[in-house]
């Protein structure tokens, strides 16, 4: 289905057919009382249809549906949409997305079909057992694969058709004998069963309120060759070797002539003897034993395709209800054939994830400098599949990760909707206290919560951060303004505490290179400090979040008056006499900035000067946690260090960021390689958490910047490393493109190209002098400022601007 069949605003389809209300929930009577053992079994997905009559031409023709876990739409056998992974996940039982299509294309006078096929998703979750303890099953809304549809049609003569989801319908077996987001598709071309007509019986369905989906979605995006492919005896099979890692599909079509199975295993790295390591990307265990497969519950899942061909044709297969993270796929067959050419053509394989409209770009003459960029940008969108999951091995949605990445993520793509659903996503789970989970959707964990089914602090600090930059970035504070009720009241929770307990209730910044582990548990350097610390910046954004609404003075007086008492409280017990914060690691200080714990721009000053000290004594390593990081990429640059920043992010020794990017891999990992040092902790290959240096990249050295008053600020930062460098950013008043040359040792070309009417601040540094300076209008409403600049001693700091 191409953008011109669709309603679409923004790329997403519109509800303009008639209400959902009249049509039932649907689903092919298999057992209703099938146990969690039997989930492994096999058994046909569902696919329901109907036939039906249009006597008359069809001038419109309107169909809202939603099918869960995930759906695929055919009508006359044509696909409908190229999207994958349909619906947009979330709490079922507060909101059920559906999507409206105009499928008047796709009909014919005379009789016609609807075919849905369904897969589990999310809806239909494995007891599988996450992380060796979540069984996810046992939290979020679940149920049997269903459909609730209304096809509501318009003829030449003004004659209405409604065709809706009943009991009329037909139920056939499809070919998917298993699907499972975790572990993959078991699929087989035996279709003698396709014209079993199984009984269609109405459910109850999920309790959401059913809600035109309003975000992007999921699609298939970049396509990979294979990099090698060879028959491998140390993995008993024929590897293929895809070059770098991606998340997303595999596609192949395997010979007529072979019959019997193929097995297809997923991996992102090898292991010393080249073969396959799973470490990386395992995400738990079965769970459940079926013996009949040889799966016990304590098996860990690996990622795994089974096709069953039984047929002399050529099988084209390709995923369709689950995305893997792999670099390497390793093909197994039963009985054993020959070559690879003999077994399979056409290999190739696609990054999947929502369809984000990218907002900026970035070029510089490091090669490693773009590498970082890209592989932030991959990893990111990696992780997005209708809402922000923190890697492709757990798949949850960490409201910590979010609030590290978040302002990362606004300069990469549009994420206004998105941020909106996934605001939306957490206030489903709000706790009946007010208390903000440590995912969204919910998934049982809430290590150091403040209480039942809330997460640690920095977690819950993601919910007044998205509305922020809802409000802000965005400048849609009637989206704010109407969620006031759920935000007051998570405020509400949070101040219902007293200090002396909820100062414990935090992960501090997690993901440190300083970490350790006491007692099986990864502890966070000077935690109780940063926790703490964390307590005040959560009550701080919230400070600044409601000074721009309508929120009662009492209110706002008791949150002034908290968080006076907390600051003093956490100077009285964790500064030293020196200055520092706790132990002085990293962490604590930037902590300690970012809270605001001095008395006295003194006492900011020496934090400041603890925090250069204390990483150019550390080799100039950032030993941050997700947190830590993101925040010390703003601060420090405030502070002119972006020397510091640079050295940082081009460290060839370990710990780095270029680790990450060996042979060619082009995503980030959950924790920075230490091959010789103490952390020793397995983590995914492909984990956004540590990408926030992109909000430096496009701020400093493209030299765009959107405060949180959403003005714009031009201060480039000329790398001494670098001879050119250009980017572009497209923001709420317009693009921006900005690039700058060396032209020799000590002077500069500078140019950005803006609209006319754009409001804008221009800052130069104390060390350049401008030569020359020129300001040409395009004709199109847009302008360009070409400066010439010189290395000086140090002047006084350029500034301008309209703004």
């Amino acid at each position: 289905m191409t953008a011109t069949d669709q309603l679409t605003l923004n790329g997403r389809v519109q509800p303009l057919s008639a209400s959902l209300g009249q049509a039932s929930w649907i689903t092919r009577l298999d057992n209703p009382l099938e146990k969690e053992a039997e989930f492994l079994n096999e058994r046909p997905n569902i696919i329901l249809e109907k036939t039906f009559d249009i006597p008359d031409e069809i001038t419109e023709a309107l169909i809202d549906i939603c099918g869960l876990g995930y759906y695929t739409l055919y009508v006359n056998g044509q696909r409908i949409s190229d999207a994958y992974l349909n619906n947009d996940v979330t709490n079922y039982d507060k909101t059920v997305y559906y999507d409206t299509y105009d499928i008047r294309n796709y009909l014919k006078q005379g009789s016609n079909k609807l075919s849905v096929e369904l897969a589990n998703g999310w809806y239909n979750a494995a007891p599988i057992t996450i992380l060796g303890k979540y069984n996810v099953r046992k939290q979020l809304a679940v149920g049997k694969p269903c459909l609730i549809s209304q096809l509501t049609i318009t003829t030449a003569s003004d004659e209405k058709i409604v065709i809706e989801s009943d009991s009329s319908w037909e139920s056939k077996p499809g070919n998917y004998l298993f699907n499972n987001l975790y572990i993959g598709e078991t699929v087989t071309d035996d279709i003698t069963g396709a014209a079993t007509r199984q009984k269609t019986v109405k459910i109850a369905g999920p309790g959401g309120n059913l809600t035109p989906s309003f975000i992007p979605k999921i699609k298939r995006q970049k396509q990979y060759l294979p990099a090698v492919v060879a028959n491998h005896s140390a993995n008993e099979g024929i590897l293929i070797d895809f070059g770098t890692i991606l998340s997303g599909h595999f596609l192949c079509d395997i010979a007529a002539d072979y019959l019997g199975q193929v097995t297809f295993l997923y991996a992102e790295e090898l292991n010393a003897d080249g073969t396959l390591s799973f470490d990386s990307s395992i995400s738990g265990t079965y769970g459940v034993t079926d013996e009949a497969h040889g799966i016990n519950a304590g098996d860990p899942i690996i990622q795994k395709d089974v096709i069953k061909k039984t047929e002399q044709e050529i099988f084209q297969y390709e995923n369709q209800f689950c995305y893997h993270s792999f670099r390497y796929v390793l093909v197994k067959t039963e009985p054993d054939t020959g070559s690879f050419e003999e077994l399979l053509s056409n290999v190739r394989a696609y990054s999947l994830h929502t369809d984000l409209a990218s907002v900026s770009k970035f070029h510089s003459s490091s090669d490693e400098l773009n590498r970082l960029w890209e592989a932030a940008q991959n990893t990111r969108l990696n992780n997005i599949h209708s809402y922000f999951e923190d890697c492709t091995r757990e798949r949850f949605g960490y409201g910590g990760d979010i609030v590290a990445l978040i302002d990362s993520q606004l300069y990469s793509h549009d994420m206004h909707k998105l941020l909106k659903k996934v605001f939306m996503d957490f206030a489903h789970d709000q706790t009946p206290e007010g208390g903000i989970p440590q995912t969204a959707p919910y998934v049982g964990i809430m290590t150091n919560g403040t209480s039942n089914g809330a997460g640690s602090l920095g977690w819950q600090l993601v919910f007044p951060v998205l509305a922020s930059r809802i409000g802000q970035y965005y400048q849609d504070t009637a989206f704010v303004q109407e969620h006031l009720p759920e935000l007051l009241k998570h405020l509400e929770y949070l101040l219902a505490f007293d200090f002396d307990y909820i100062r414990y209730c935090c992960l501090g910044d997690w993901g440190s290179v300083d970490a350790a582990i006491q007692n099986r548990r990864i502890v966070s350097p000077d935690q109780e400090f940063c926790s703490a610390s964390m307590y005040l910046i959560l009550l701080e954004e919230y400070k600044a979040l409601f000074a721009a609404h309508n929120v009662s003075e009492t209110m706002m007086e008791t949150l002034e008056l908290r968080i006076v008492e907390a600051r003093s409280a956490i100077i009285d017990l964790f500064r030293n006499e020196d200055g520092s914060f706790s132990s002085g690691t990293q962490s604590s200080t930037i902590f300690a900035l970012k809270a605001g714990l001095h008395r006295n721009e003194a006492e900011k000053h020496q934090l400041e000067r603890n925090l250069i000290e204390r990483i150019q004594k550390e080799d100039g390593v950032f030993r941050f946690g997700i947190f830590g990081m993101s925040w010390a990429y703003t601060i420090l640059s405030e502070l002119g260090e972006d020397d510091l920043i640079c050295n940082w992010l081009s460290r060839r020794q370990e710990p780095n960021y270029l680790s990450m990017l060996t042979n060619g891999n082009q995503t980030l990992s959950e924790y920075f390689p230490l091959q010789s040092g103490t952390n020793k902790v397995q983590g995914s290959l492909n984990h956004a958490m540590f990408s926030s240096y992109t909000v430096w990249m496009m701020e400093k050295l493209v030299g765009i910047s959107v405060k949180k008053d959403c003005s714009i600020q031009l201060a480039p930062y000329f790398a001494t490393d670098l001879t050119e460098m250009n980017g572009s950013l497209l923001t709420a008043q317009g693009e921006i493109e900005a690039q700058w040359v060396r032209t020799d040792a000590n002077s500069f070309m500078y140019s950005v190209t803006l609209p006319e009417s754009m409001d804008y601040d221009f800052r130069l540094g104390y060390a350049y002098r401008i030569i020359n300076k020129e300001i040409t209008a395009s004709g199109d409403g847009r302008e360009t400022i070409k400066l010439s600049l010189q290395i000086a001693d140090p002047i006084e700091a350029v500034r301008w601007g309209n703004a």
